[in-house]
């Protein structure tokens, strides 16, 4: 089609966007203006966040010493180490309200024996919340705690005083507290000095602080120190340097401990900067939606961290000014190249837009709709035809595919159904009669196939294949088992072998007979002889042939009676290694051959009758969901266990030999590399012989199992069987016949009952037996019968 616009090469169009690399030169000039006033930003930061850390490293070792030298000093209170008696007030009780009173800091002074028992000095300040939790009367400014062991058990003893130690009352409590397991107890016994605890939460209080304790004496006596930091907020709040500056004192834990200012969003900061951060590096997060300066420093000794942060903002807007002077010069440049830029740009964005659109055309597989691209660059004027081209070329290769594929599929269908009589057209047919059920159900709104729909030409292809496929593993099953029309055949009837063993014996029995008479015995006894013996060998032969028709059900009876006939002997003069293959010389083992001539059983099962089964993996079997039961054997060609088949002519091994077709099918097409819209085809042809009660072949599938097309297909499946008039081995059945046993199967839950209802009411049956049956097979069907509960 004629183009619209003048063509120009892509070079004239790119030289047009000059502009562009121009603006994105001055950007990264303006970004390294950035990036080097935000590491002087930083290192400043850095700077201030470390003076202040020393600040408060200083004011905490201050408060450490205080309380590190009341320990000293509580240790040398005359007869501390001595447990005070169980009343009233001691004199070291006073001494440490003294000192707690000059230092509201210090929440309680306390004592731990050897013996586990506890004497401790707590000032409660008339606080409501303690008093509450102590249930302290009014007025209680100061509690003391003596744990001990009493007559009953440990007890814990609360006496309440006032603010100048007035005794206001007590109470008691059983207790299971004992100091020598409490961990201050522990460590100060342990250490020679002050040992002091890491920040935690005072329970009663609800405030964080710190526990100093030391041992005074080398029986186990412990005096500790209980220090709150809530005056800690006060030192942070004094050290913040900006609005936006924010100070937390934090464990290892990221729990607050003590902070310039109250903050909801200060836990999960906190977090981040633990987690994304290095020590004693300043560096950038996101948080509360403005970017922050932040670090965290360790104090040494203290077991805590200082953490700062900053808006980015601040610690940057000295620096800023002369880079928003430049940032907006390049701005209003940029502003004003954006019409001239949307211009260039258009033309190449527009025509690349329209060829994705192709592209996905392409992809789609509609390539009738792919057409040229207007555009003025040559380049993608090729591109566009080059596009156009290959959809079309794609389209009739793909065509070319799908007919060699096609074919190649009936191929396979022909050669299986030419492979024997017994199969006749039925690959042909399945697929005809599974297609018609499956548009029946498609177009069904009614329960349960309203839900039920091949949505494309993919999935309709796909199910199409896979019942052209359902059969294509019975190119692997040899004709003398699918065409075993008698026990005792195999690539010929072996009842000829027989029978020439019996044609032996009779002509013994003629020999024998002139040989007695040459000896002198009564020629009219021998020939009485000779009748007898040869009748009863005609009866024999008679019972033994009848036996390889597999016609009738062969009792124990017959049994007994054919393992009595094997017993009669004939001689062999003849080797049976002579003339033989290689794989049946294996077949004979280690079994050493007897001299000649030789008798031998009139039939026998030999060694040399037993095929082995190799190659087989048992564990890979089972992995891939197969349960049918594994013969031992490959083949059992027994003469005497063929002859035994109690019904019909087939050995388990003979049996398991047909059902593995499906097997076969199964794993010839799970071989196969499908498009993503044919990968359900081993689905659909491998479970044709599947049945809704977990009785089918050959992975034993359950209803639950089984879907729609799965279930169309055994039906197709069962129906061309029943009907089929080209197999020499089964009388030839109506119509009505073939469905009365179809309901028989759905009555014992082998074929899905909704499915055969839909392929009686749709017509799908009488559409089929119009094509494919013979007149004389077509006759009356009783649909409420058929479809009667």
């Amino acid at each position: 089609m004629p183009r619209l616009f003048r063509k120009i090469k892509i070079r004239t169009n790119v030289l047009t966007n000059i502009l562009i690399v121009v603006l994105f030169v001055s950007a990264g000039l303006i970004f390294l203006q950035y990036y080097f006033s935000r590491k002087m930003a930083q290192k400043a930061t850095r700077e201030t966040f470390r003076h202040i850390a020393d600040k408060v490293a200083i004011h905490m070792n201050d408060g450490d010493r205080l309380v590190r030298m009341l320990l000293y000093q509580v240790g040398l209170y005359p007869e501390i180490q001595v447990e005070p008696g169980r009343e009233g007030l001691p004199e070291n009780a006073r001494r440490l309200a003294r000192t707690m009173k000059r230092d509201e800091k210090i929440y309680s002074i306390y004592v731990g024996f050897p013996n586990g028992d506890l004497f401790e000095v707590a000032n409660l300040r008339g606080d409501p919340a303690l008093l509450k939790k102590f249930h302290a009367p009014p007025g209680t400014h100061y509690l003391i705690i003596r744990v001990y062991k009493a007559l009953s058990g440990r007890i814990r003893k609360y006496d309440f005083y006032d603010e100048d130690l007035r005794w206001l009352t007590q109470r008691r409590e059983p207790a299971s507290y004992d100091v020598r397991k409490r961990p201050w107890y522990v460590q100060a016994r342990r250490h020679t000095g002050v040992v002091r605890s890491l920040p935690y939460l005072f329970s009663f209080l609800g405030k964080k602080g710190i526990t100093y304790s030391r041992a005074i004496d080398k029986k186990g006596t412990v005096v500790a120190i209980d220090f709150t930091l809530e005056e800690l907020d006060d030192v942070l709040r004094k050290q913040v340097f900006a609005p936006s500056a924010e100070i937390y004192m934090f464990d290892k834990d990221g729990d607050i401990i003590a902070a310039s200012k109250p903050s909801k969003t200060g836990f999960p900061l906190i977090q981040r900067i633990l987690r994304e951060t290095t020590p004693n590096e300043v560096s950038i997060l996101e948080h509360g939606g403005k970017r922050k300066f932040v670090m965290f420093k360790p104090l040494a000794g203290k077991g805590v961290h200082l953490g700062f942060s900053v808006d980015t903002a601040v610690m940057l807007r000295p620096y800023l000014r002369n880079l928003y002077l430049a940032f907006a010069a390049g701005l209003l440049v940029l502003i004003l190249s954006i019409p001239f830029i949307l211009h260039t740009t258009t033309r190449i964005v527009r025509p690349i837009r329209a060829l994705m659109k192709e592209n996905e055309k392409v992809k789609a597989r509609r390539f009738s709709e792919v057409g040229p691209v207007q555009t003025n660059i040559i380049e993608l004027i090729e591109l566009s035809d080059s596009l156009v081209s290959m959809s079309q070329s794609i389209q009739e290769y793909e065509k070319s595919l799908e007919n060699m594929i096609d074919s190649f599929i009936r191929l396979i269908a022909d050669a299986i159904d030419a492979k024997s009589p017994y199969t006749g057209g039925h690959c042909k047919r399945v697929p005809v009669l599974a297609l018609e059920l499956a548009k029946a159900a498609d177009a069904s709104e009614e329960e349960p196939f309203a839900a039920f729909r091949l949505e494309n030409e993919d999935d309709w292809k796909a199910f199409e294949m896979g019942a052209w496929l359902h059969d294509c593993g019975k190119i692997t099953t040899p004709e003398f088992v699918v065409d075993k029309a008698t026990k005792l055949e195999t690539i010929y009837n072996r009842i000829h072998e027989i029978r020439t063993r019996f044609e032996v014996i009779w002509r013994d029995i003629d020999i024998a007979f002139y040989e007695r008479l040459l000896e002198g015995e009564d020629r009219k006894v021998l020939e009485e002889w000779r009748e007898r013996e040869q009748e009863k060998l005609r009866d024999d032969f008679a019972f033994v042939a009848q036996c390889n028709i597999g016609g009738e059900f062969m009792d124990e009876a017959g049994k007994e009676r054919l393992r009595r006939i094997a017993r009669r002997t004939w001689v062999r003069h003849f080797s049976n290694r002579l003339g033989i293959s290689e794989i049946e010389k294996r077949r004979f083992g280690d079994v050493t051959e007897p001299p000649l001539p030789v008798k031998e059983p009139l039939l026998a099962d030999r060694p040399e009758h037993l095929v082995p089964r190799t190659d087989f993996d048992e564990t890979k079997y089972r992995e891939k969901g197969f349960r049918l039961s594994v013969p031992e054997r490959l083949y059992n060609f027994g003469e005497i266990y063929n002859l035994s088949i109690e019904k019909g002519t087939l050995t388990p091994e003979d049996i398991f030999k047909i059902r593995e077709h499906v097997i076969m099918t199964i794993e010839m097409l799970e071989r196969l590399p499908y498009p993503a819209g044919l990968k359900k085809i081993p689905d659909y042809a491998g479970t044709h012989h599947e049945t809704l009660d977990g009785s089918g072949y050959p992975r034993r599938l359950t209803g639950d199992e089984l879907s729609i097309p799965a279930r169309i297909m055994a039906i197709a499946d069962v129906f061309e069987a029943l009907t089929a008039s080209d197999r020499p081995y089964m009388k030839v059945k109506t119509l009505s016949e073939a469905l009365r046993i179809m309901r028989l199967m759905v009555r014992d839950n082998h074929l899905d009952a909704n499915l055969f209802a839909l392929f009686l009411q749709s017509g799908v049956y009488k559409d089929y037996a119009e094509k494919f049956l013979n007149p004389d097979q077509i006759d009356t069907v009783n649909m409420d019968e058929l479809l009667r509960e």
